[in-house]
């Protein structure tokens, strides 16, 4: 496969901030209750540039930023995001209860793993996604069986959790296979997942309603 990875990861890097300054300048419209989806993702696009940047000038080790930002931080706020638009009690309840083993999960692994700063660990990232898979199920059920459903276009929680779906589960099987395919494809997989997620987020921004002047 001839392309060119830094390139992709440039792109990659580039594409989140757009979305990002969309979101902020739309951050009204779109509601208080996108905000911890919207530090997460932000969370994430600062450490991807950080360290990009940073490997390149020292060419030392980035795994402590992604094992904190992304696997403890990072999936902390989209659970608790969920948790927050959850209304109905026995859904909410329930993700509660994801909130309560993911920090298990979390707490367990540093206790048995001495090495898991320095050492980014698949099996955490696997916990955390199948733990948000089953948020964004419970927060789709209650979406599917609300009123809410006669306003997707409009309603951006909706947005935000089919790129989740597409990222993270489209992600699982190149994740799973990383030792056994090239580098080139590993990449390549890896960018179309994060062009298409961040597209799906630009359409849920783009399509939401503007105010109508009084």
């Amino acid at each position: 496969m001839n392309w060119n990875i830094e390139i992709g990861k440039q792109i990659s890097m580039t594409i989140p901030v757009v979305v990002m300054v969309l979101m902020i300048i739309k951050s009204r419209k779109i509601g208080r209750e996108n905000l911890f989806f919207i530090v997460g993702y932000g969370l994430l696009s600062i450490i991807d540039i950080f360290c990009y940047f940073y490997f390149k000038a020292t060419n030392q080790s980035t795994e402590m930023f992604y094992v904190i930002g992304f696997l403890v931080i990072a999936f902390f706020l989209y659970l608790l995001y969920y948790y927050r638009l959850l209304y109905l009690p026995v859904l909410k309840k329930i993700q509660f209860i994801l909130l309560i083993l993911f920090v298990i999960n979390i707490v367990v692994m540093f206790c048995i793993k001495d090495d898991l700063l320095h050492h980014f660990s698949f099996n955490i990232l696997y916990t955390d996604i199948l733990l948000l898979m089953f948020s964004i199920i419970l927060f789709l059920y209650q979406t599917f069986n609300s009123d809410k459903i006669l306003d997707l276009n409009n309603y951006f929680p909706f947005w935000v959790s089919v790129a989740l779906l597409i990222l993270f589960i489209g992600s699982i099987p190149i994740f799973y296979f990383r030792t056994t395919v090239s580098e080139h494809i590993y990449f390549f997989i890896l960018f179309m997942l994060n062009i298409i997620s961040n597209g799906i987020l630009l359409l849920g921004l783009l399509l939401n309603k503007q105010d109508k002047p009084r």
